[in-house]
């Protein structure tokens, strides 16, 4: 993904890894390996009986918590769009 300010486009300031199978994904600065925010399933007893599910994001200091949100916002409609179709 580039933000607004990444006009040459050449690297993605963040990238997003992981499997919607597995529940859980990664955020990464840029192409390299640091996570700068994760999300996994979160498996409680309660989760299990609404019959919801429900996620831990854990997001690391100084970035967005709002833009991580929407980052798994979209991810998740992506997810459901192609379920629909």
């Amino acid at each position: 993904m580039c933000l607004a300010n990444n006009q040459s486009e050449d690297v993605c300031d963040y990238t997003v890894q992981g499997s919607w199978f597995q529940k859980l994904c990664k955020v990464y600065f840029g192409d390299s390996s640091t996570i700068v925010a994760m999300m996994n399933e979160n498996l409680s007893i309660g989760s299990q009986f609404s019959g919801k599910d429900i996620f831990m994001v854990k997001v690391c200091p100084n970035i967005d918590y709002a833009f991580i949100v929407a980052l798994i916002i979209i991810l998740d409609e992506i997810k459901s769009e192609k379920i629909e179709d």
